[in-house]
């Protein structure tokens, strides 16, 4: 079965270089494959670093707009003034070309405010619009359970709230239709996977 998401992470944006906090991933690129024949001890390291140039060139598209619209280190992190509220997201997409650094194209949905970078690696031909929209419902549980934005720590300090999260509303790396009554059906879930 083909994963219509390759991978999400979580990673910082502000200041100095790209950091990534957390990463999950679902499914396989043709190099891990080739990897898993002929070196299996290097699969693990292929991946991370496929990761961090994804994270790196949300980076560096978030420092380029940055740019162009003169905006300070401290005018990105005010956004995150108010902890109960989600602050207003930079939304973007990049077109990840072949071997740059997957195997195949891919395209990275990304959010970013403040500090912290949200990433989905998609499949090239995935529906962009259902992506991001699933990618702020994640953004929303985890400010609300592992406050996430005030605290990017907290991605890998946190890592099962983190991946209990992604397994209610990234399920194998399915992007799914969700109307407001699945969703509350799902928060409702996440709590008590939470408490529990």
């Amino acid at each position: 079965m083909v994963e219509m998401v390759y991978a999400f992470i979580i990673h910082t944006l502000l200041p100095g270089p790209c950091k990534v906090l957390f990463y999950q991933i679902y499914g396989q690129d043709e190099c891990d494959l080739k990897h898993e024949v002929q070196q299996p001890s290097d699969l693990k390291a292929t991946r991370k670093t496929q990761i961090e140039q994804a994270a790196n060139q949300v980076h560096s598209e978030y420092q380029f707009r940055r740019a162009v619209e003169n905006r300070t280190v401290e005018e990105d992190i005010q956004t995150l003034a108010n902890e109960d509220t989600l602050p207003e997201f930079e939304l973007g997409f990049i077109s990840l070309l072949e071997g740059e650094p997957f195997a195949k194209p891919r395209i990275a949905v990304w959010l970013g405010a403040g500090n912290t970078g949200f990433t989905l690696v998609c499949h090239e031909t995935e529906n962009r619009v259902l992506a991001e929209n699933v990618l702020r419902l994640i953004i929303r549980c985890l400010q609300e359970h592992v406050r996430i934005l005030s605290q990017p720590a907290e991605a890998f300090l946190k890592v099962d709230k983190v991946c209990l999260v992604l397994s209610c509303f990234l399920p194998e790396g399915s992007l799914i239709f969700m109307n407001h009554r699945v969703i509350r059906g799902l928060e409702k879930e996440l709590e008590t996977l939470i408490k529990n």
